[in-house]
């Protein structure tokens, strides 16, 4: 039995041969109006109540990190300093030269010569404690050496150090001890005190103590009483009754006990023998009739 293909029997129908090129049209218009009838289901219908807006978007340019606008500045004029230091750089390179090229000779001239800073944490440390001391009160080269000593102060540094403060002017014997008998006096302490203070403090002079205390500016005694202005000298008779009256009243010692503590009270307060013996017998009044 002899099969017959498609267009065989459409022939003898009376219709045209299908070629394969037709077919294959007719599938993709079919496979086209499949798809658009789909899309029409799909889209949604457009709602009048809303407004479309229409966003435009602005190509957005990326600068690179590296593209930076040139900043324009004056470099400032190197200070002297500066000036010298890229100078004795230059100069320290060339090792075979010897003597300093005339622009740095120049330079030179005009720069003032300071002492190098100390940066020796210890050694500030140390000037701080000695400039603490000192503006406290007048202090003798001895007694700061013992003070900076006892916070565990270098030895050398600490002659070095008070061998640079005497010449400056910030540590004085001479004012150490015109303090001390200024104080003493004040305080009516007499002259064996001055000198047991003295001693302490390491001080000798070659001037006698009657030379240190008229030169030592004392104008007034502490009750207001002014010095011999002929002669500036203290009267030692008159401070110790003072001292004695402010203790025990004005009226003089009567029985051996009493006079025997208020001896020894002058002792203390480091008048002379005499003077105290002598203070035992006066009162203020009859001094101040002498």
């Amino acid at each position: 039995m002899q099969i017959k293909t498609l267009s065989e029997v459409l022939a003898e129908m009376g219709g045209q041969p299908i070629s394969a090129d037709t077919t294959n049209s007719q599938t993709q218009t079919s496979a086209q109006t499949k798809i658009k009838h789909r899309s029409k289901q799909q889209s949604p219908q457009p709602n009048h109540n809303t407004r479309t807006v229409a966003h435009t978007t602005k190509p957005t340019t990326t600068k690179s990190p590296t593209a930076h606008p040139k900043q324009s500045h004056k470099t400032p004029a190197n200070p002297p300093n500066s000036q010298v230091a890229a100078l004795l750089a230059q100069h320290q390179k060339d090792p075979e030269q010897k003597a300093l090229p005339q622009n740095l000779a120049d330079v030179l001239q005009g720069v003032a010569i300071e002492p190098l800073a100390q940066t020796d944490r210890a050694i500030n440390y140390m000037r701080w404690l000695a400039f603490y001391y000192l503006s406290k009160r007048e202090l003798s080269q001895h007694e700061l050496r013992q003070k900076l000593l006892a916070k565990d102060c270098d030895a050398d540094a600490v002659e070095i150090l008070l061998i640079e403060f005497a010449e400056k002017g910030y540590q004085s014997d001479e004012r150490c001890a015109y303090m001390i008998i200024r104080e003493s006096i004040r305080k009516a302490r007499g002259k064996q005190y001055i000198h047991q203070a003295f001693k302490e403090a390491r001080l000798n002079f070659d001037s006698s103590l009657d030379d240190m205390i008229a030169q030592a500016g004392i104008d007034t005694l502490i009750d207001g009483t002014s010095l011999d202005s002929c002669h500036d000298k203290v009267d030692w008779l008159y401070l110790a009754v003072e001292a004695r009256c402010k203790k025990y009243g004005n009226a003089p010692p009567q029985t051996p006990k009493e006079k025997a503590k208020q001896l020894r009270f002058l002792q203390y307060r480091g008048y002379e023998m005499s003077v105290c013996f002598d203070a035992l017998k006066y009162t203020l009044d009859d001094l101040k009739d002498r």
